[in-house]
């Protein structure tokens, strides 16, 4: 039981650290223009939906707009390439100082709990490429925030590859099932939006992002 009570508290003061640090780097709330970006660590830098992030986080740089991403591989390591000084990489720190290195564009957190509430509190839209496991709980963690939460509904896109559909069968499997009963509320939005063209998706994302009104 000491064991438990000492785990608990250590898990206590990390996360308010965490808060603390993300409270100090983010304190200006959404007045910043802000998007946030998830997709799969995973793929190659060639791969065609690693392509369209970089050019998206190019894009989104020249239009003004911070980039938030979850690592420095894969998709999200493109679209922050892209975004160069706007991109801002919020990591997962398994060990060693949670502290940011002096001149880098990053935020450490020693709790995933505390970082996935990051990703969402400042950003005025949110981007979903395909991924996995980490890039659905985001997701869904998105979707029940903005049934309870008024600060976390916020705009969300995803996005297909042409010829290598992702979304939109997730989508079409999962909207069928939860509207077989009534397992959500009629304004449930469900599915989100999914983009196959690259120049609607930064177009959306720009309006969404300046007309933001909190």
């Amino acid at each position: 039981m000491k064991e438990d009570r000492t785990f608990g508290a250590r898990m206590l003061g990390e996360s308010f650290e965490d808060g603390q640090r993300a409270l100090a780097f983010f304190g200006e709330g959404k007045s910043v223009p802000t998007v946030s970006v998830f997709g799969s660590s995973r793929l190659p830098e060639q791969d065609p939906a690693c392509r369209m992030a970089r050019i998206f986080g190019e894009n989104m740089a020249s239009s003004g707009i911070r980039l938030l991403a979850g690592g420095q591989e894969g998709l999200m390591g493109q679209a922050l390439a892209g975004a160069r000084e706007f991109g801002v990489a919020l990591n997962w720190q398994r060990g060693g100082s949670p502290d940011t290195p002096p001149g880098t564009n990053e935020l450490r957190f020693l709790h995933l709990s505390m970082r996935k509430r990051f990703f969402l509190w400042p950003s005025r839209a949110v981007v979903l490429f395909p991924g996995g496991y980490g890039t659905l709980d985001e997701l869904f963690e998105l979707l029940a925030l903005r049934q309870t939460e008024p600060w976390a509904r916020i705009p969300a896109f995803c996005v297909d590859v042409s010829g290598r559909p992702f979304w939109g069968p997730f989508w079409e499997t999962l909207a069928r099932t939860l509207r077989s009963a009534p397992f959500l509320d009629q304004e449930a939005e469900c599915p989100l939006p999914v983009i196959e063209n690259l120049d609607e998706l930064i177009r959306r994302v720009q309006e969404a992002v300046f007309r933001w009104k909190d």
